[in-house]
């Protein structure tokens, strides 16, 4: 693991093991870098077998998405045989939730106002089959255990808890509101996206049923690599619907009349899976383990203590205080439009969210990104002489 006590040199050795935009790359919230390597892994594990071996490729890349499997096993704290390949994490919940056991009274899927608008989308068009969407009050703090314990009625059948949230970047306390929901006898579904790589993950301390994430973000895996992870228990309890020959005990037995379902994660699976964002993925994140997620929480933690003093706390807002933060930042801002287009001038990538601009750091960035973000916000700051003489 990389000494976090050297920044300097633990910058420079990060650095060039990824292909950075041109610029200040302040957008790893949305699609993380390429790692350097990533067209050659593809290769390797895609083109190459299937070049000289055409259709026996196939060994080969299941071995791929199995180490994908291993990769991300490894990294959430969790048994290989729990994970399940996904392409998207929206994919992941509906299959989770068309898979639930039948229970006379509970058909509610309980969630919040700041979970990724997708999952909403989910749950809504869940509707259709009999699934009822509740949210917790707009006014209640969802860090709060009690928001939830009051929430989580006997009707509630899931309830879907953000790790992070994507625009505020308040961090929930995952397990207390597991154990709550279980407590209810109800289904609790982490979605992680925004802490994976950048926050330890551990599925066995959380003992949530399922855990949702992809590698599009900080896991700088690129998109079309998702997967879900879930308990021995609630995959054994789990009948998903959307199915294929790969969710099969033995996908090459080709027996219509004999279905048997895997007996591990792999029923969630479905038909014949893509290999190619599973290679890339697992490539980015055995990086990133090598690195070791501990050292790059402590390297982005601290650029986002100098971010928050150089801009004001009174200024920023998103979630402030180590341990109840996670690895995003909303700068607040005068005109999020103008400010936006001036960091676009200056090749600074960010995106404007809640009338603030939003920022996250990584394991590529030092402090003199954070210094240059800054410098070229400055008249937008809302202590500006400038900007407040023009409004």
């Amino acid at each position: 693991m990389l000494d976090t006590r050297r920044e300097e040199a633990m910058d420079d050795r990060i650095k060039s093991r990824f292909l950075i935009p041109e610029g200040t790359y302040l957008l790893s919230h949305s699609v993380g870098c390429q790692p350097v390597g990533a067209r050659a892994a593809l290769d390797e594990a895609l083109f190459a077998p299937w070049a000289n071996r055409g259709g026996d490729a196939w060994p080969g890349w299941l071995a791929t998405i199995e180490g994908f499997r291993c990769e991300v096993a490894a990294l959430i704290g969790a048994d290989p045989s729990g994970v399940c390949p996904q392409t998207n994490v929206s994919s992941a919940v509906a299959k989770i939730i068309h898979a639930l056991p039948q229970r006379e009274g509970r058909r509610v899927l309980l969630l919040g106002h700041e979970d990724f608008p997708s999952i909403g989308f989910v749950l809504a068009e869940a509707a259709r089959y009999g699934w009822e969407t509740r949210f917790l009050p707009a006014d209640a703090d969802p860090a709060d255990l009690a928001t939830w314990e009051t929430a989580l009625g006997d009707d509630v059948q899931a309830a879907l808890v953000t790790h992070a949230f994507s625009n505020r970047s308040a961090l929930l306390p995952v397990r207390d509101i597991a154990r709550a929901v279980r407590a209810a006898g109800a289904t609790s579904i982490v979605d992680c996206v925004q802490t994976l790589g950048v926050l330890p993950v551990d599925v066995a301390d959380w003992g949530a049923d399922y855990v949702v994430g992809s590698s599009v973000k900080f896991l700088c895996g690129g998109p079309g690599a998702a997967f879900l992870w879930g308990s021995a228990d609630a995959i054994a309890a789990a009948r998903p619907v959307d199915t294929g020959w790969f969710s099969h005990e033995n996908p090459f037995e080709f027996d219509i009349h004999h279905f048997r379902m895997a007996g591990d994660a792999l029923r969630f699976w479905g038909g014949t899976p893509s290999v190619a964002p599973f290679a890339l993925a697992a490539h980015a994140i055995a990086m990133l383990r090598e690195i070791g997620v501990d050292a790059i929480a402590e390297h982005n933690q601290a650029l986002i203590d100098r971010l928050h003093d150089r801009w004001g706390s009174g200024h920023i807002r998103s979630a402030t205080e180590r341990g109840a933060r996670g690895n995003a930042v909303l700068l607040a801002v005068h005109d999020p439009a103008a400010a936006l287009a001036t960091l676009r001038a200056r090749a600074i990538y960010a995106d404007a969210r809640q009338g603030a601009i939003r920022v996250a750091p990584h394991l590529y960035n030092d402090d003199a990104d954070i210094d240059e973000l800054c410098e070229a916000l400055a008249a937008h700051h809302p202590r500006s002489a400038h900007v407040a003489a023009a409004v």
